[in-house]
């Protein structure tokens, strides 16, 4: 949607809110809006969500989790991906209208994509993310972003809308009361970059507040971030909205205002436009008492009603009234979702036994997590047409597998799972075992709530241990014992520890939470119909015991950027079934140029990754960070040169004040694909002066 067309649903809004009276604004307030008949305003859910496909509104297409996406490196993928999602919600939306229903997830507003900063292993929401990088983030939430809003110049297709703004990756026993303490460089250098593009670049329509405090205010309540920042610094138009009963921290738990009167007017005078909650209901007692203004409510509502307004909700010739619902979860889109996982499953270790060469061996795969529901969906999903998981994945490929279930979190039952796994795989030729966790284990406030062994590792969804269950453990050493070639397939939507396993066993991938489909994603990988290119968008920790507390928000010694111990698995890497040389590495002025081969003998899609070692200051920079990504495919003995056009920006860093500079010295840079090619050093030096191109906003 062009700026024009904004600017004329905006009047649309103004002038709708100029009919309202304070009541009706107020009910425009809420994440469950009322209609208005008189002014053919329909009653309105706000509340959607779209993390990797249409969640909780029925069948849909599964895409894998956020994190598995993450790790294709890839906005183009991300963009086609929110692209179909995009279509799905609103083929629901149109089919819902002609029914009637304006329920709870059946609207065009969707709350994504989740825009944090992984920062911590131990946060269960980390799957969400799209990992631990600030610029990769903001890249592929820009992509997300696009993708779900279209490019009509008119309208959008749905509203995307950038959480959690701005400092919140955990711990989530503690988010309601949490105060997240952040030096100003820590802040606008790793946690805010992916919200200022999402808004500046991606165009945003919706950001949603968190439920922690930053640095003494709460984020759905801070005329710091929302004023001073989100509007003033970077022009944000579009709508605030509280995460669901954040409002209620303010009073119940950050004790920010002594009664849901005056908590809910703080909100609203803040610049939290829209609540998904119950303390709104207060706001006409604020209103009574003067703590809110006519002229708050009237322009709060009126960006909401521009918001529908973009979404064609006022209008009789919108061009995606007409999608059908035949487009719901299409073969199209499912196949895509299938080809998502491919490039996103990351191969950790081979010895050479992969991709399998004899489909007439016997393969028995041990774990339940090769059944398990969770495992494929990860959190925040729609109900699948269908599921195809590993057994059938090997079918479908004419190649046959017995299953296992190896372990049980019920001690009486799992003697015998482990018991009879081990007289199976006497029997086999070859061990696939399902190893890892589920949304039951590490998630949004999980903890005890979908399995009653699950929630043993961690609270409310959070981990306190990098490692595997005991259960999985125990039977692994168990089946190592053997002397069976043995596949380690590894379900997770973060970092476990791995450690025992990687020179024991011929193989590991890590599938992440791959989508409802994915067992036809990792046969194929198994048995080179595609070679693996995903690549990791977070650090492999050797133990949780290498980081700092996890209350600690300052960036020393977490992700790549800063950690200088030891790991498993740095940032950015991933094994595939081919090799690649690297030649002809120049820069000339801020432009890298190099050739890149497939030197090996399948078909493989490559991803160069560019990173900057900024010159040395009294204050700490990053170790290196990534500025650019490019991901292509390269068939055997084909070569391609590569450029990466870099400016000014990309060298910029962050001071200890805040302030964006640029400084005096020299750049260094290299190139890497994380498995066998890095460039030797390039270097750009700035002669000029270290100067401040951007005061810090706040």
């Amino acid at each position: 949607m062009n700026i024009s067309s904004w600017e004329s649903h905006k009047k649309k809004g103004m002038a709708l809110a100029a009919e309202l009276s304070v009541r009706e604004m107020i009910s425009q307030l809420k994440n469950a809006s009322k209609g208005i008949k008189r002014l053919s305003i329909r009653p309105y859910n706000w509340w959607n969500e779209c993390l990797h496909g249409v969640a909780r509104a029925g069948t849909a297409t599964v895409f894998p989790q956020a994190i598995c996406m993450a790790a294709t490196f890839s906005s183009d993928l991300l963009f086609r991906t929110a692209k179909m999602i995009s279509v799905e919600a609103r083929a629901k939306y149109n089919e819902s209208q002609t029914k009637g229903d304006y329920g709870i997830y059946k609207g065009l507003t969707m709350w994504s994509p989740n825009i944090n900063i992984y920062r911590d292993p131990r946060w269960g929401r980390g799957q969400e993310t799209y990992g631990e990088d600030p610029y990769l983030t903001a890249v592929l939430g820009v992509a997300f972003i696009k993708g779900l809003q279209g490019d009509d110049p008119d309208y959008i297709q749905t509203a995307a809308c950038a959480k959690h703004f701005a400092v919140h990756s955990g711990p989530e026993e503690q988010r309601h009361s949490f105060n997240a303490q952040v030096s100003k460089k820590d802040l606008f250098e790793t946690y805010l970059p992916a919200f200022k593009k999402a808004v500046m670049d991606g165009r945003v329509c919706g950001v949603m507040g968190a439920y922690n405090r930053v640095n003494g205010e709460c984020c759905c309540a801070s005329e710091t971030l929302i004023k001073k920042l989100l509007r003033n610094a970077w022009g944000f138009d579009g709508y605030f909205v509280s995460d669901c009963g954040a409002l209620c921290d303010i009073v119940k738990h950050h004790r920010l205002a002594s009664n849901p009167i005056k908590g809910a007017a703080l909100a609203l005078n803040s610049g939290c436009e829209l609540e998904c909650g119950k303390m709104f209901k207060f706001l006409p007692v604020s209103y009574a008492v003067q703590s809110v203004s006519k002229d708050t409510l009237r322009s709060s509502a009126a960006k909401l009603l521009a918001v529908r307004s973009s979404l064609g909700m006022f209008s009789e010739n919108c061009p995606y009234d007409n999608i059908a619902p035949e487009e719901n979860a299409s073969p199209e889109h499912e196949e895509f979702a299938v080809n998502m996982a491919e490039k996103g499953i990351v191969l950790l270790e081979n010895d050479g036994i992969l991709p399998f060469q004899n489909k007439g061996l016997k393969f028995l795969i041990v774990g339940y997590n090769a059944e398990n529901d969770l495992a494929y969906l990860g959190n925040y999903f729609g109900t699948p047409t269908e599921f195809v998981k590993l057994r059938q994945g090997i079918r479908e490929l004419n190649a046959d597998a017995e299953y296992v279930q190896g372990y049980s979190y019920n001690a009486k039952e799992n003697t015998r799972l482990q018991a009879e796994a081990c007289e199976k795989a006497r029997q086999a030729d070859v061990l696939l075992v399902c190893t890892g966790l589920d949304c039951s284990m590490e998630g949004e406030e999980a903890g005890e709530l979908l399995q009653g062994g699950g929630g043993m590792l961690g609270k409310q969804g959070d981990r306190q241990t990098l490692e595997l269950p005991d259960v999985q453990k125990e039977l692994l050493e168990k089946l190592m014992g053997f002397g069976k070639k043995i596949v380690i397939l590894n379900f997770s939507g973060g970092a476990v520890d791995l450690r025992p396993y990687k020179k024991r066993a011929d193989a590991i991938l890590q599938c992440w939470y791959p989508g409802a489909k994915a067992g036809r994603a990792i046969a194929n990988l198994l048995f080179g119909a595609v070679s693996p290119s995903g690549k990791l968008p977070i650090t492999f920790y050797n133990s949780a015991d290498d980081l700092p507390a996890f209350e600690d928000y300052a960036m020393k010694n977490r992700t790549y950027r800063y950690f200088n111990g030891d790991v498993q698995y740095p940032f950015g890497y991933g094994l595939t079934y081919t090799a690649f040389s690297l030649t002809e590495c120049e820069i000339k002025g801020l432009t890298i140029r190099c050739k890149v081969k497939n030197t090996g003998k399948m078909p493989c899609d490559e991803v160069l990754q560019v990173y900057i070692k900024q010159p040395e200051t009294a204050y700490s920079n990053p170790i290196r960070s990534l500025i650019a990504v490019s991901r292509f495919a390269l068939r055997p003995e084909e070569e391609k040169e590569i450029q990466f056009s870099l400016t000014d920006k990309d060298l910029y860093s962050v001071n200890e004040n805040g302030d964006t500079v640029f400084l005096n010295g020299i750049y260094t840079f290299t190139v890497s694909d994380g498995q066998n090619i890095t460039s030797e050093p390039l270097y750009f030096e700035n002669e000029e002066k270290t100067a401040v191109i951007e005061k810090c906003p706040l």
